[in-house]
């Protein structure tokens, strides 16, 4: 675990929670094919970004310098001894460790899920995982049983589970979603430590209700951190998706947007950004 030395201190920090050198990040694509894409290959990181001056927090992960976030809000599924997958809206990732990687690292890695993310496992019977991770087709094999738990789950925190709704004509590409999900999550991060991410940017729920606990013990829970929800990078790429497709006429193509009631989300504090907060954020990502 280490801190990043090159940050201001009044602002933010970045501490580097988890490290191993060689994973590889995949896509199951949510094209017609259902497609699985190698996206990258090389040291794995999860860093821990927190304001100094707020409550607000965030958490990210990387391989080879593209990131995505964990949230309270999204899963993180352990499917096997050294295999992770990820769910977003419009995005399914999966990270595989070489088996080089011993079961105590893994297991380092699981607890830090456990804390800062949805996480979840499938569950063992007798023989263990369902494949071994290196069972050929592993990920195809995989797909039905992640999806299950992945969609399910976003579901019952009233987001829309699959291919966004916004990702449509020449914004459908599952990569760039990637891409442009990477760059949020860049941008969220930068803004946290630098300052730029101001009180007025965004609002925080507590969602643990008063009436299951005392008043100080309520009082407590209002000085606990903030966890960032999965709303503050998938608002900022669905703004660009919809921008994009109006700009080339497809706006024809928009599908339904979800309509969800949240109902699985109790036991700590989210932050979102607010409408004045995708202002600011968005022209630096279109």
């Amino acid at each position: 675990m280490s801190s990043s030395g090159n940050m201001q201190p009044s602002h933010g920090s970045v501490t580097e929670i988890f490290k191993a050198k060689n994973a590889a990040l995949l896509l199951l694509d949510y094209d017609e094919d259902k497609s699985l894409r190698f996206l990258r290959h090389g040291g794995f990181a999860v860093n821990l970004i927190m304001q100094s001056w707020s409550p607000v927090l965030m958490v990210s992960c990387m391989v080879d310098e593209l990131q995505w976030p964990i949230t309270k809000d999204a899963p993180v599924i352990r499917i096997g001894k050294r295999t992770f997958a990820f769910a977003m809206p419009g995005i399914l990732y999966g990270l595989q460790f070489p088996s080089c990687c011993e079961d105590e690292m893994m297991d380092t890695l699981e607890r830090v899920f456990m804390k800062f993310a949805c996480y979840k496992q499938l569950s063992q019977g007798v023989a263990g995982y369902s494949y071994a991770d290196t069972t050929p087709n592993f990920w195809s094999k995989m797909r039905p049983q992640i999806e299950n738990i992945a969609h399910s789950t976003l579901a019952g925190f009233g987001i829309g589970p699959g291919k966004s709704p916004s990702a449509v004509g020449s914004q459908a590409s599952g990569l760039l979603r990637a891409i442009r999900t990477s760059a949020s999550t860049k941008m969220v991060h930068e803004a946290i430590v630098s300052g730029a991410l101001k009180a007025t940017h965004i609002d925080i729920q507590d969602l643990r209700p008063q009436q299951k606990c005392g008043e100080h013990e309520y009082q407590s829970i209002i000085s606990q951190q903030a966890f960032s929800s999965i709303c503050v990078f998938n608002n900022l790429v669905q703004a660009v998706e919809l921008a994009w497709v109006a700009a080339n006429g497809e706006s024809h193509l928009l599908k339904q947007k979800f309509q969800g009631n949240m109902k699985d989300l109790v036991g700590f504090k989210i932050w979102r950004l607010n409408e004045r907060g995708l202002v600011a954020f968005i022209e630096k990502l279109i």
